[in-house]
C-alpha cells in the first residue's frame, strides 16, 4: 500500500488561544463553546464541560467543520496525548490551544481518514514522540510526518465503510449497558423514592455520618518511578461510567505504600467535588478494582455495612440538589465543601430492603457482565481489522460487501437463539442440559464453516468445563431463579421450557418459520454429533484450540473459533 506523508493529505490548524480571565463555564451572549482534550473521547467527542471564550477570539478557521479530526495535542498524561476523534458534522465551536484539528483534503475520504487516528499503531507512535517534564506536547511535525497508507478512493471508501460497521456494532453494545444503567436507576426509585423528598418516611443519615470521605492526591511528578506501573489512579475524566474498571492514567504500587495516598478497595464509591464539571452534573462511580484517586474526587468509605450499588445509586438521585450545593472557589473552579456533603441525606430503609436491592442489582449486573464480555471480543475484532486495514492486508474482492466481510459482527438474535434452543433440548436424550449447550457450540462451529456465519450470533465464554453459550446459558439461569432477566425472551423461554437441575423439559416445538434450513441441518448435525457422549467426552470435544487459547472465564473471539475451521472454509468465507 502506498504511503504518504499526514501533511499529504490534510491542513493542520492550531488552537485558539485564551486566558482563564476570558473562559467561562456557562455560554453567554457573544461566547462560543471551545473543545478542550477532556472533550476528545475513545467514543468521540464529547460536549460535557465546554468552556466558553468571547467569539471575537476564534478565527473562521478555527471552528470545527464535518470531517475534522480534533486532536489532544498537550497534556500532563501522555494517556490523553494524540488522543482523537472526527467531528460527525459542522460544529458552531472551536477548539483550545491543547487541541490540533487535522482537516482533511480531496485526496483522501473523510471517514478513512478519521479511522486511521484510532489505531493502536498510531497511539504507540505519538505517545513515543510526545515528551515533557511536566507537560507531554505534540509538535506540529509530530503529526505532520506520521507516514499514512493511502490506498485509492475507491479502497479507502470501503475500508471506511466495514470499520463504520464494525463501530456501529460496537455502538450498539455501549448503548445497551448505558440502558441497563438506567434500569439501576430506576429500580432504586421505584423501591425507595425521590431520596430529597423521601415520600415514604425512611430514618436518614448524613452522608458524612454513614461514611468518611477521604480525599485523594497526587504523587510528586518529580519521582519518575512513581509514575511506572499499573495500579490505577482515577480522576475527574475516567469518571463517565457507573462502574471503573480501569484509569487513563496509573501510578506504581509502592505509592500507596510509601505515601498517604490511600489505596481504596473494590467496589468503593467515589464522587467529583471539584472540578467544572460541577458546573452542569455531578458524577458518581463504583471503583470495581483497587484503585486510588487525585485530589478532585472523594472515596466514600463506609463506618456501617452500606451497599455500595444502593449509596451510588441514592446518590445519582439526588444529583439535581447536590448542584445546587455546590459552590465556586476564588479562581472560579467549582466545588462540592464539607458543608454540602453534609446536606446530602441518606435514607436507610433497613438491611432487608437494602438487600433486596442489591439481589435484583446482582442480576442486572451479571447481564451488564455479558454485554462487557461481547464488547471486549467486539473491540478485540475491531483492533484486529483497524490493523488489517492500514497494514494492506485486509482483502477488498470486489464480490464481497462489508456485510459479508462482517456477518459474525451482527447484533444478538435472540428470537433465532430461543428457537435453536428449543430444537436441541427436544431432540437431545433426557433434555441433557450441558450437552445442549455444547450442541449449540458444536452448531455454530458448523454451520461458520459451511455458511460463513453464526446462528444467532451467540457469545461463547471459556468455564472451565468448555465453551459455554453466554446468551442461552443466562436463559435457562433464568428458569430456576438464579438470574431475573437474559438476553432472550424470558417469558416466551418460560412458556416453552422448563428446568430441573441439569435437565430441560420442552414444552412446545421449535418455531421453524424462524430457523432457516442451513440452521437445522447444523443443529440436527450437532445433535448427532454429541447425544450420545457422556460428559467427560462432551467436554474432551469442546476444548478445542480456540477454548485453549481464550483467557479463562472470558470471552472466546470469534476469530479463535473461526481459526479451528478447514483452510477451505477460512479461505471461502474470508479469505484467510
Amino acid at each position: 500500500m502506498p504511503l504518504v506523508k499526514v501533511s499529504d493529505v490534510c491542513e493542520q490548524i492550531r488552537g485558539v488561544s485564551y486566558s482563564g480571565d476570558d473562559a467561562m463555564a456557562v455560554p453567554e451572549s457573544g461566547y462560543l463553546a471551545v473543545l478542550r482534550a477532556n472533550n476528545i473521547t475513545d467514543e468521540g467527542l464529547s460536549f460535557d464541560d465546554l468552556t466558553y471564550v468571547p467569539e471575537a477570539r476564534i478565527s473562521a478557521k478555527q471552528l470545527v467543520i464535518a470531517g475534522d479530526v480534533v486532536i489532544a495535542a498537550s497534556s500532563g498524561s501522555l494517556s490523553v496525548v494524540g488522543k482523537a476523534a472526527p467531528a460527525m458534522q459542522n460544529l458552531n465551536m472551536g477548539f483550545g490551544a491543547f487541541c490540533k484539528v487535522l482537516r482533511p483534503n480531496s485526496k483522501v475520504d473523510h471517514a478513512y481518514f478519521a479511522h486511521f487516528f484510532k489505531t493502536r499503531s498510531y497511539r504507540q507512535k505519538v505517545s513515543s514522540l510526545a515528551a515533557g517534564a511536566n507537560i507531554n506536547n505534540l509538535r506540529n511535525e509530530h503529526l505532520d510526518d506520521l507516514p499514512f497508507p493511502l490506498p485509492p478512493l475507491e479502497d479507502q471508501r470501503r475500508i471506511a465503510a466495514i470499520l463504520d460497521q464494525a463501530e456501529t456494532i460496537r455502538t450498539q453494545r455501549r448503548t445497551a449497558l448505558s440502558l441497563l444503567d438506567s434500569l439501576t436507576q430506576s429500580l432504586f426509585l421505584d423501591m425507595f423514592g425521590d431520596p430529597v423528598a423521601n415520600p415514604k418516611g425512611w430514618p436518614t443519615e448524613s452522608l458524612t455520618d454513614l461514611c468518611h470521605c477521604y480525599s485523594g492526591g497526587t504523587p510528586s511528578k518529580a519521582k519518575r518511578e512513581y509514575w511506572e506501573g499499573e495500579l490505577p489512579w482515577f480522576s475527574a475524566k475516567d469518571m463517565k461510567a457507573e462502574d471503573l474498571f480501569d484509569s487513563e492514567d496509573h501510578i506504581s504500587g509502592q505509592v500507596p505504600e510509601t505515601t498517604t495516598l490511600k489505596l481504596l478497595p473494590k467496589d468503593t464509591v467515589a464522587i467529583v467535588v471539584r472540578g467544572m464539571i460541577l458546573a452542569h452534573t455531578f458524577p458518581v462511580c463504583v471503583l470495581r478494582i483497587p484503585a486510588t484517586i487525585n485530589q478532585d474526587l472523594k472515596a466514600l468509605l463506609p463506618k456501617q455495612p452500606v451497599n455500595s450499588q444502593f449509596l451510588a445509586a441514592c446518590l445519582r438521585s439526588q444529583s439535581g440538589f447536590v448542584l445546587e450545593k455546590v459552590s465556586e472557589a476564588g479562581h472560579g473552579t467549582k466545588r462540592l465543601d464539607t458543608q454540602g456533603l453534609q446536606s446530602i441525606r441518606i435514607p436507610r430503609p433497613g438491611d432487608a430492603l437494602e438487600q433486596t436491592f442489591a439481589t435484583r442489582i446482582a442480576s442486572i449486573e451479571a447481564l451488564k457482565a455479558t454485554h462487557r464480555r461481547a464488547l471486549a471480543a467486539l473491540d478485540a475484532l475491531f483492533a484486529s481489522l483497524q490493523q488489517r486495514a492500514f497494514s494492506g492486508e485486509l482483502t477488498l474482492a470486489a464480490p464481497r460487501s462489508p456485510a459479508q466481510s462482517l456477518e459474525h459482527l451482527q447484533q444478538l438474535e435472540a428470537s433465532i437463539g430461543l428457537e435453536a434452543l428449543i430444537f436441541i433440548a427436544k431432540r437431545m436424550p433426557d433434555g441433557d442440559l450441558y450437552n445442549s449447550l455444547k450442541a449449540i457450540y458444536f452448531a455454530d462451529r458448523h454451520h461458520l464453516e459451511h455458511h460463513g456465519r453464526q446462528i444467532y450470533n451467540e457469545t461463547y465464554c471459556a468455564l472451565p468445563h468448555g465453551p459455554v453459550p453466554q446468551s442461552a446459558y443466562d436463559a435457562t439461569r433464568v428458569l430456576i431463579g438464579e438470574r431475573m432477566f437474559s438476553d432472550f425472551d424470558d417469558d416466551a423461554m418460560r412458556a416453552a421450557l422448563r428446568r430441573n437441575d441439569k435437565k430441560l423439559t420442552v414444552l412446545r416445538d421449535a418455531d421453524f418459520s424462524k430457523l432457516s434450513r442451513s440452521v437445522v441441518e447444523s443443529l440436527e448435525w450437532a445433535i448427532r454429533y454429541c447425544s450420545d457422549m457422556k460428559f467427560g467426552q462432551t467436554k474432551t470435544a469442546s476444548h478445542d484450540s480456540a477454548y485453549e487459547r481464550a483467557p479463562k472465564n472470558e470471552a472466546i473471539p470469534l476469530q479463535y473459533i473461526i481459526d479451528t475451521l478447514p483452510p477451505e472454509a477460512r479461505q471461502r468465507h474470508w479469505d484467510l
